[in-house]
């Protein structure tokens, strides 16, 4: 083998082990970044929390026919009344929540869960809603 030869391939070898540390670096970088993202997610998803503590503050919220789930998710954040967005549509279509239209009285002091099974029982807290469609 000549010498140009065999100087391409330490070349070869070094661009391979380097690329391999660059990608191998990256990898443990979203790891140390995605795991206690999922985490938070995960958490977020399965053990909501309230915006306050109680007692909280009543909020009156109108559900019409054929609202979505993203624009009362997007309705219930403006006022103050979930913290996240994403993970109370993800919560409604996880536990299979049915919307019922009506008026409601949130508190800030619920979960975003006890708010989905308000809304799926189609009940007011202080049970002045019985419309059920």
């Amino acid at each position: 083998m000549s010498k140009e030869t065999t100087s391409k391939r330490k070349t070869k070898k070094r661009v391979t082990s380097f690329l391999g540390r660059i990608v191998t670096y990256i990898l443990v970088l979203i790891m140390l970044v995605g795991i206690p993202f999922s985490y938070q997610f995960g958490h977020s998803i399965f053990y909501a929390s309230s915006v306050d503590s109680p007692p909280g503050r009543n909020v009156e919220v109108t559900v019409e026919e054929g609202t979505s789930f993203k624009k009362l998710a997007d309705e219930l954040y403006s006022v103050g009344v979930i913290e996240n967005k994403f993970s109370f549509e993800i919560q409604a279509k996880f536990f299979d929540i049915r919307m019922h239209s009506g008026e409601y009285t949130f508190n800030t002091s619920q979960t975003s869960r006890q708010i989905l099974e308000m809304i799926d029982d189609g009940v007011s807290e202080n049970n002045k809603n019985d419309n059920k469609s």
